[in-house]
């Protein structure tokens, strides 16, 4: 099984302060050795993931880079490629969802073939179903 963590997941699990960050985090200790899981996320989001913790959240940056790099040998960085963006273009364009930037994310991830995509975005969990992709909170 295929699973996508969306921006919000990893954020949670490098910064266990966060609000959602307990749920999330034992979700994800709880799936994290099962056999048929393979995580993914977007590689876009790891300068994300620095801007946050170093700007917002003032964790030194190379215990920063340390965490993320830590983050990518369990969970895949998945890169966006330019046809996720036409094919979120498009979309958007036909209203089946508003916010272009998650859109693009959920469209890569549905070019890997993924079976759910975990997330603590309100509008996202809405959604439920994104071609194919179940949308479920951790």
């Amino acid at each position: 099984m295929k699973i996508f963590l969306d921006a919000n997941i990893c954020l949670d699990l490098l910064d266990t302060t966060r609000p959602t960050s307990k749920n999330s985090v034992d979700w994800y200790m709880s799936n994290k050795d099962k056999e048929n899981f393979e995580f993914f996320f977007s590689s876009d989001f790891i300068t994300t993931f620095y801007y946050i913790l170093t700007q917002k959240r003032r964790y030194p940056p190379k215990e920063t880079i340390s965490a993320i790099d830590a983050l990518c040998c369990e969970v895949t960085p998945w890169y966006i490629s330019h046809h996720d963006f036409f094919l979120a273009k498009s979309d958007f364009f036909d209203k089946i969802f508003n916010d272009f930037e998650d859109l693009i994310i959920l469209n890569s991830a549905a070019r890997l073939n993924c079976d759910e995509f975990i997330t603590n975005d309100k509008k996202l969990l809405k959604l439920k179903i994104f071609k194919g992709i179940v949308i479920s909170k951790p």
